[in-house]
């Protein structure tokens, strides 16, 4: 949108005559078949979950009101360019991201790699707990009360901090351990002991269609991470269907679409402000008729009204059970890193609401912190299926518990 501003004036408080209006939007319409194709200067995730607060707020407007047919009439108004060409540059930025991820990476260790990633947090919290350990003489009371301090300050939190300092206190007593340097080992063994090593995978090899079900709330990376695992799944020769589910939020379904044509998956969409149950079926539908491996379900993320937010999921869910009757299903629930615990607290809201199988936590690559991922793992006794360290689809990776402990601690 700040690149029409630039060149057509959109936004300014001077009243245009007609004659210029028609003049700027026969300017629009030719350079919109140029721009489209355009690759447009590189973007961060940030850049573009900052943009999305606006386009949202105008969806939420529009949401019961303006159907696809009213939105094409009312192309005259500068505001309606102005959130169209916005849409289109959120899907240019995709583009821009996937066409960048095309390119195969240099080969290295998936740990070499995952330590690179993880630079922040190895040189932000959990460097400074190294150095904590060599500074003292004495294994003391003051040393275990300190610790605890650092501890609340990653975004473990209160209650889990608590556990892990426990747990090491009474380790190192089982150890005979005397020298406070010899208890930063200690310390990883405990906090790997905190993560859940069982069911990290997704459950998606049984015969037929295999479903899961992606919940989070609106700028996690929710939309970004189901085109990563749809693109992960074609990969392995899966055919994977994709359902647009979340209907509210302007930008969500081009997007979506847009990182499912990259992906080499199917899109099952309808138009914005349309029921998601009615998604979810024709998703489900669409899946078991075309012989689909996996159905993968998008889902809105507005968490202001809990209750309404609630009815939604549970409707969902019932949908999704009658297909599956019995059958075993993912609902995942997508998590912020950087968001520490406000992160925990959307992940309990959730789990009130859906049966939870599973964690994705995105942006861990850019927060000195990361104890979420400890807080999240214990306290709602659930595996961790992936963690996103960077743009790439390669960047989503499957968490490995061992993995992630000798990445962050020096």
């Amino acid at each position: 949108m700040g690149i029409l501003k630039k060149i057509f004036g959109f936004g300014k408080k001077k009243e245009k005559t007609p004659e210029e209006i028609e003049k700027e939007k026969a300017i629009y319409e030719e350079k919109e078949a140029e721009e489209v194709k355009k690759v447009i200067e590189e973007v961060t995730e940030d850049e573009f979950i900052g943009e999305k607060k606006e386009t949202e707020e105008k969806s939420e407007e529009s949401e019961n009101e303006i159907s696809e047919e009213t939105a094409v009439e009312k192309e005259e108004k500068p505001e309606f360019e102005e959130e169209k060409a916005e849409v289109k540059n959120e899907i240019k930025e995709v583009e821009k991201i996937e066409t960048k991820e095309i390119v195969a990476p240099k080969k290295k260790g998936f740990f070499t790699s995952l330590k690179e990633k993880l630079t922040k947090s190895r040189e932000g919290f959990f460097g400074k707990v190294k150095g904590f350990f060599l500074g003292r003489s004495v294994i003391d009371d003051e040393m275990y009360e300190d610790l605890e301090e650092m501890l609340i300050q990653s975004d473990i939190g209160m209650d889990m901090t608590l556990k892990i300092v426990g747990a090491l206190e009474k380790e190192v007593r089982s150890r005979g351990i005397k020298d406070p340097k010899e208890v930063y080992e200690v310390l990883k063994d405990v906090m790997e002991n905190f993560l859940i090593e069982e069911d990290n995978e997704l459950k998606i090899d049984k015969p037929g269609l295999n479903v899961i079900l992606v919940v989070g709330v609106n700028g996690v990376g929710k939309t970004t991470t189901i085109g990563k695992i749809a693109s992960k799944l074609t990969k392995e020769g899966k055919k994977v269907i994709v359902g647009a589910g979340d209907t509210f939020r302007a930008a969500a379904i081009e997007q979506l679409e847009e990182w499912t044509k990259r992906a080499g998956a199917e899109i099952i969409k309808h138009q914005q402000g349309t029921d998601p149950g009615a998604v979810v079926f024709d998703t489900l539908k669409a899946a078991e008729n075309r012989n689909a491996d996996v159905a993968i379900i998008d889902t809105a993320g507005r968490l202001h009204n809990k209750n309404n937010l609630m009815k939604e999921l549970e409707k969902i869910n019932r949908i999704i059970e009658k297909h599956v009757g019995d059958n075993f299903y993912e609902s995942i629930l997508v998590i912020d890193g950087t968001t520490g615990q406000n992160g925990l607290n959307q992940a309990k809201v959730f789990n009130e609401v859906t049966k939870l199988t599973g964690f994705i936590v995105t942006k861990l690559d850019g927060t000195a912190k990361g104890g979420i991922v400890f807080a999240i793992s214990e306290e709602l006794k659930k595996p961790i299926k992936f963690i996103g360290v960077g743009e790439g689809i390669e960047d989503l990776r499957p968490f490995n518990p061992k993995e992630y402990i000798d990445a962050i601690f020096e």
